[in-house]
């Protein structure tokens, strides 16, 4: 009768000292930031330029074969924009920095230390971006000058 008591005490106290445990360590369930989120729908890498939209005399061949990386720090915010292959739309400079705000349906992206495209508005899935922007544009070859708005659906690769 003493073994059964001494097991009940012992049983008793380590239920209640598992159950006064759990509460001191709740489950938080806060959400990430909405810009977060978004930032880490665009790391990495987006290629092979598709559903060109260009103005009238403007060549498809303005987006080259663009590659575009986008990198997020630890924390997921935006850090570093790469663009390749597309000197018309983005120059030869190297890594620029980004910031995006708005929703995957409708996000728009700055750029800082790339040109002469800066900021674009676009959409974003898992495997698609789609990026669109308004620039002014010359024919090199007829001297032909405008303005117009572009279109490109890039894949992730």
């Amino acid at each position: 009768m003493r073994l059964n008591v001494k097991f009940f005490l012992v049983l008793l106290i380590a239920g209640v000292m598992g159950l006064s445990s759990c509460t001191k360590d709740r489950l938080r369930h806060e959400m990430p930031d909405k810009e977060l989120l978004l930032a880490g729908r665009f790391d990495g890498t987006w290629t092979t330029p598709g559903n060109i939209v260009t103005p009238g005399n403007v060549p498809a061949e303005v987006f080259g074969t663009m590659r575009l990386v986008f990198t997020t720090d630890e924390s997921g915010n935006p850090l570093k924009f790469l663009a390749q292959d597309c000197p018309i739309i983005f120059g030869n400079t190297g890594a620029a920095t980004w910031t995006v705000t708005g929703s995957q349906d409708d996000a728009k992206v700055n750029i800082t230390g790339a040109g002469p495209v800066d900021e674009f508005t676009a959409t974003v899935t898992s495997n698609q971006l789609t990026i669109s922007f308004y620039m002014g544009w010359e024919n090199t070859d007829t001297k032909e000058t405008g303005k117009g708005d572009f279109r490109v659906t890039l894949i992730r690769q």
